[in-house]
């Protein structure tokens, strides 16, 4: 029924309301309307001061939007090489979790091995001294336990 009824992709067509292009598109959306509802990132919410929902979590527990919550969403998320790390932080395990959390994945060719070996040269860099800039940006860096992880993987994976 969603598909029919409202589409699918970036843009979809919504029943009721308005859309902004981007993050700060729908940032000053929701700024400008009263008692308005919208999905950003929360470096737009932190920036601009604004609300978020207190959500309940997949064990019926309720949180508040805030970094120690994001977190638990990452660390309780269940990645693993085998899957590649495809998977979703959306409603993940943990009483306190925020249930609407999502990551940032790098996709690389198989068939460039030399760029890709650039590319991985460089978030390896990024995930040695990345962390302050990225929470400077509102993002939350990976554990030291996931980012082992993904180094595990390049090791193993891309040649």
């Amino acid at each position: 029924m969603w598909k029919s009824k409202f589409g699918t992709g970036k843009a979809i067509g919504w029943a009721v309301g308005v859309g902004g292009k981007g993050n700060e598109g729908v940032t000053n959306i929701i700024k400008q309307t009263p008692y308005s509802i919208g999905y950003i990132e929360t470096s737009y919410k932190e920036k601009n001061n604004l609300a978020a929902a207190t959500l309940q979590t997949a064990s019926g527990k309720w949180v508040t939007a805030r970094k120690a919550n994001f977190q638990n969403a990452i660390n309780n998320a269940s990645w693993t090489k085998k899957d590649h790390f495809y998977g979703s932080l959306v409603a993940g395990k943990g009483d306190s979790t925020y249930p609407i959390v999502a990551a940032t994945y790098i996709l690389m060719p198989r068939e460039t091995p030399e760029v890709n070996a650039k590319v991985i040269k460089f978030f390896d860099y990024s995930f040695r001294n990345g962390d302050k800039a990225a929470e400077k940006l509102g993002y939350i860096p990976l554990s030291v336990e996931a980012t082992n992880l993904v180094r595990q993987y390049w090791a193993e994976n891309v040649k």
